[in-house]
């Protein structure tokens, strides 16, 4: 008789353990998503698209915010605040970029969630690798003759994709 009182403690215990659980993903998911939908509210553009990365004004107030986000998460001993960051951008594209059904009610999988490796467009590659490249032998100190015609090409490149080389900080 008495193992089977323990065993009752135990699966009462267990449940009420599993409960927990289930009530903590709830509101977990919960939070994340209205702490998501609160930042859409804050970043008048596409937060959730920028990458550790990225710099410029709006990379910096990004990357401020995840900072801040992680102080809680660490001081809380979460044990991966980035993927509780990679949710949160999840849950924002979401938001800001619902997928609506075609026709026949089917959800075309054309946005891969942010945080998950994407093919880039040929275009989309050779502009942002061009950019890099442009903006190193922009900030170098001292180009070798080689150097020079490289960037030369580079900016004509640039310039082919379409882009204005004088918006490239």
């Amino acid at each position: 008789m008495e193992n089977i009182t323990v065993t009752q403690v135990s699966e009462l215990s267990l449940s009420d353990l599993r409960n927990n659980v289930a009530e903590a993903v709830v509101r977990a998911y919960g939070a994340e998503r209205e702490y998501a939908i609160k930042v859409c509210e804050v970043f008048p553009f596409p937060w959730y698209l920028v990458e550790h990365n990225d710099k410029g004004d709006e990379a910096k107030l990004v990357h401020a915010e995840k900072k801040e986000l992680f102080a809680v998460l660490n001081k809380a001993k979460h044990s991966n605040p980035s993927t509780v960051w990679a949710r949160v951008r999840k849950y924002a594209q979401e938001h800001m970029e619902p997928k609506t059904p075609d026709a026949d009610g089917v959800i075309a999988p054309t946005d891969a969630p942010v945080g998950a490796r994407q093919n880039r467009s040929l275009t989309l590659r050779l502009v942002e690798e061009l950019t890099t490249l442009y903006k190193a032998t922009k900030n170098a100190d001292s180009l070798s003759d080689k150097e020079r015609q490289a960037q030369t090409h580079i900016t004509s490149a640039l310039i082919a994709m379409g882009v204005d080389v004088a918006t490239i900080d």
